[in-house]
C-alpha cells in the first residue's frame, strides 16, 4: 500500500486537503468576461475552461480554509450570477463538487 511509506501525522495532513470543483456556463456573450472576472477575484484558484464551460478548481489544506472563503465567492457569484446560463432548474447556476485528498502525486511527496 503506497501510504505504508508515510508517517501517521504526514497520512493525516494528506486526509485533511480538500479539493473543490466548481462548473460555471456563462453565457456565449459574457463567456471571455466571465473568465477574466473569476480569474482576477480568484488568484488563488485554477481557472480551466473547456468548450462552453469554465472550471474553478481550489486546493485547499483543509476544509475549514475552504468553508473561510465561500461566503466571499458566494457573494461574487451573487454579482455575476446574469453572466451564467442555468444548469437544469435542481442544479442551479453551478455544479459544485468537494472531495478530501487520499493520496498526493509522487512528484509532490518527493519534493518534501
Amino acid at each position: 500500500m503506497a501510504t505504508e511509506r508515510y508517517s501517521e501525522a504526514h497520512r493525516r495532513s494528506l486526509l485533511m486537503k480538500t479539493i473543490k470543483i466548481v462548473y460555471f456556463k456563462p453565457k456565449p456573450e459574457y463567456f471571455e468576461h466571465y473568465v477574466e472576472a473569476l480569474k482576477k477575484s480568484s488568484p488563488e484558484s485554477y481557472v480551466f475552461t473547456r468548450d462552453d464551460e469554465v472550471i474553478e478548481i481550489w486546493l485547499q489544506p483543509s476544509v475549514e480554509k475552504l468553508a473561510e472563503q465561500q461566503s466571499k465567492a458566494l457573494d461574487w457569484l451573487d454579482d455575476h450570477r446574469y453572466m451564467l446560463k442555468e444548469y437544469p432548474p435542481e442544479v442551479g447556476h453551478t455544479r459544485p463538487y468537494t472531495a478530501f485528498g487520499e493520496q498526493e502525486p509522487s512528484y509532490v511527496t518527493e519534493q518534501n
